[in-house]
């Protein structure tokens, strides 16, 4: 069994201070994720100084945010992060402090909802199941319910996928008030921790049972219903557990154990405005020096990233350091079109294949041609297969009509990146 310790976890509750201007309701929502709020006079003792104002105070690690947004002439080019919504800034900073990979980042209505939800669950002891497709956060969503817990003990991560029934027992470690016999568990002698279960839809038959006799040790515990109980469950799955309980391939006892409550993270094709905000961090992290250029930010807010947060993060990691067509240090439509991540079978599909995939296929492939074509809905046509015409209607049958740009921000752009519209 593979298992991991967030060791930072053990640690004091994560401290922060708030500089003038922070927004109203900034300091519940930081505190509800299980951080710290200190006051002024005692910024020397935090772990993070937050600054909104451009003050520099010495001997404190400083985060700057800008509440002015992108579009204010006043904007603050020095700061870490700009928005214009608070919220947005709070989960700036605590995916900041609490070290989330990939961040909560987010202005999306749903996301905002599903972070919100997790914090209210938190301070319970009931297991919680997290949905989400690949790449889309489960882990940080899993750290950020232990933080906003206030659970004394460490997170402690298992790989479910790397179970193998008969030696469960043999390797993991019981934990302080539950039966030590072949049970997964936190490392020996800690309690009051979080077991995140990743990929819990991958336990094999065997480890499934195990697992089911850990549960129900933590149930007979009489403050099973208090923060006290030794150990809190939180399981990730990109698979439909609803679905491989009908199949048989998933313990209907063990899921109804599990599912207590439940939250959903949307993939990033669905709150595509978070895309270019998430792109614009990720550079500044890894090149500061680069910028996007509106037409790449564009083409990119186009793409469905099936990896979601994980494969843009990965790809600004490549545009931060290849080499730029141009010559300054600005990434464009070029640069986007050659590290975008097109696979040969999704981008040369046959137009037999076109006829007879499904809307949700066809909006995909629809949209990702046109990514891989950098916004030229002709070069995306042939690829596809059809008549430029025929990409038109399905692009306006898909819903991916928006207005045409302007003549001059056509005339900028040789190949406009606005090609769904």
């Amino acid at each position: 069994m593979q298992m991991t310790t967030d060791t930072k976890s053990t640690a004091l509750v994560p401290r922060i201070c708030l500089g003038m201007g922070a927004p109203e309701g900034l300091a519940d929502f930081l505190m509800q994720a299980g951080l710290e709020v200190l006051p002024f006079a005692q910024k020397h003792l935090a772990a993070r100084y937050i600054d909104f104002v451009g003050a520099m105070p010495s001997g404190v690690p400083l985060l700057s945010i800008d509440l002015s947004g992108k579009s204010s002439r006043i904007s603050r080019p020095e700061a870490d992060f700009t928005t214009d919504n608070w919220q947005n800034a709070a989960c700036f900073i605590f995916s900041n402090v609490l070290k989330l990979q990939p961040p909560l980042l987010t202005t999306d209505t749903e996301m905002l909802s599903m972070i919100r939800t997790a914090m209210s669950v938190a301070p319970s002891a009931v297991p919680v199941i997290v949905n989400g497709e690949i790449g889309s956060g489960k882990q940080s969503m899993a750290r950020l319910i232990h933080s906003a817990s206030r659970r004394k003990g460490i997170l402690a991560a298992v790989n479910c996928a790397s179970l193998d029934g008969p030696d469960i027992g043999a390797e993991a470690q019981p934990s302080a008030g539950l039966e030590a016999s072949n049970h997964l568990a936190l490392p020996s002698g800690v309690t009051g921790g979080t077991l995140f279960l990743d990929e819990v839809g991958e336990l094999t038959p065997m480890a499934q049972l195990k697992l089911l006799s850990m549960l129900q040790g933590a149930e007979a515990h009489p403050s099973a219903t208090d923060a006290s109980v030794p150990v809190r469950f939180i399981a990730a799955t990109n698979r439909s557990m609803v679905e491989m309980v009908g199949r048989g391939d998933f313990r209907r006892d063990l899921f109804w154990r599990l599912n207590v409550f439940s939250v959903e993270l949307p993939p990033l094709r669905r709150r595509t405005g978070d895309i270019p905000m998430l792109a614009r961090h990720f550079l500044r992290q890894a090149n500061p020096r680069r910028s996007l250029s509106p037409f790449a930010l564009k083409i990119l807010s186009n793409y469905p990233f099936p990896g979601n947060i994980r494969e843009l993060q990965n790809l600004i990691a490549r545009l931060a350091i290849a080499p730029l067509a141009a010559a300054d240090h600005v990434i464009d439509t070029p640069d986007i079109r050659r590290h975008l991540l097109i696979h040969g079978s999704e981008a040369e599909t046959p137009a037999s294949g076109w006829k007879t995939s499904r809307e949700e296929a066809r909006r995909d492939m629809v949209l990702r041609a046109i990514a891989a074509c950098g916004g030229n809905r002709s070069d995306a046509a042939r690829k596809l297969g059809i008549t430029p015409r025929t990409l038109q209607y399905h692009i306006t049958k898909a819903g991916l009509s928006k207005r045409r740009a302007t003549k001059v921000a056509e005339a900028a752009d040789p190949m406009p990146a606005a090609a769904v519209g």
